[in-house]
């Protein structure tokens, strides 16, 4: 009898070019942005969380959102978004056309205040006039929870938490929530259950996974995750990324790593594997830390 898992198909969310890039020191010109999204587009993927409405004063790398949306090439069947933060970022990427935004807040309160400025119950607050807002635009919301696996300053995150934090969202209206590993911290009894009890809570809302790198640990989440019925799960080409408000924060799961492994497990995840492999070797290109150290594991960052 051989070993079975509820899940046959995954969707991956790609975040390369927001999350991979957002903490990168050297400002990246439009022009290589805009190629990545390119060929992430042509890879495959679906769904591509391009860039961020924050202030560039915060984030200074997303400073041309709104020039890398409008230069893109739009593939049809290809699902465009970007993160807001608050109402205003919302404004710009209604302004934008976008059809879909991705908003976030964390489940610790220390990591929501370094983060977003604000406690967890003042951002679920926001979150509801975000979602409020987006509806009357006709825009569907997609939700990040960040350390839904333990907090770098705070420790253990109480799963229960996290369940508040999600059924809040679903009732808000946010269409699919992702749990956030935000610094690595996750380990597959807790991919696990974390997973497991959200899932098993949710009405309405579909529910992904975002891993961090862990020394190989990520991978093991995600197996862990996939046992637990969940098939949308958060990459980044080349493994980039990171959160520049978490410490010890990390890249995050390869996007052309988790694709192989998928396939040899024989699960269909629609992704040209060497057309990935070809997008995050540009991906790498762009970071400083991939082009001067040959690895960005470590590196710090949102």
């Amino acid at each position: 009898m051989g070993y079975a898992l509820p899940v046959q198909t995954v969707t991956i969310f790609e975040v390369g070019p927001r999350d991979g890039l957002q903490n990168e020191p050297d400002f990246i010109s439009t022009e290589d942005k805009v190629k990545l999204v390119n060929l992430l587009s042509d890879s495959g993927l679906k769904r591509i969380e391009v860039t961020s409405f924050v202030h560039p004063k915060w984030v200074p790398q997303m400073a041309d959102a709104e020039k890398v949306l409008a230069t893109i090439r739009r593939v049809p069947g290809v699902l465009y978004n970007a993160l807001v933060p608050n109402l205003k970022g919302l404004e710009r990427g209604i302004a934008a056309g976008l059809s879909e935004v991705v908003t976030i807040l964390s489940a610790s309160e220390s990591h929501n205040r370094k983060n977003l400025n604000m406690s967890v119950a003042e951002s679920l607050k926001e979150l509801e006039l975000v979602n409020k807002r987006a509806k009357e635009s006709g825009i569907r919301v997609r939700s990040y929870i960040g350390t839904a696996y333990g907090c770098p300053m705070e420790g253990f995150v109480d799963p229960q938490k996290v369940l508040e934090i999600a059924l809040a969202l679903e009732e808000f209206g946010s269409y699919e929530i992702s749990l956030g590993d935000t610094t690595g911290m996750a380990h597959p009894k807790s991919a696990y259950e974390v997973a497991w009890l959200v899932k098993g809570n949710l009405k309405r809302a579909a529910l992904a996974v975002h891993f961090h790198q862990a020394e190989g640990i990520e991978f093991a989440n995600v197996l862990a995750s996939l046992e637990a019925g969940i098939d949308i799960i958060d990459s980044a080409a080349g493994g980039l990324g990171g959160c520049p408000y978490a410490p010890g924060a990390r890249g995050n799961i390869a996007t052309e790593v988790l694709v192989e492994m998928l396939h040899r497990m024989g699960i269909e995840t629609g992704v040209d594997e060497q057309k990935i492999r070809e997008a995050s070797r540009f991906a790498k290109s762009l970071s400083r830390y991939f082009r001067s150290e040959g690895s960005h594991g470590n590196a710090t960052g949102h």
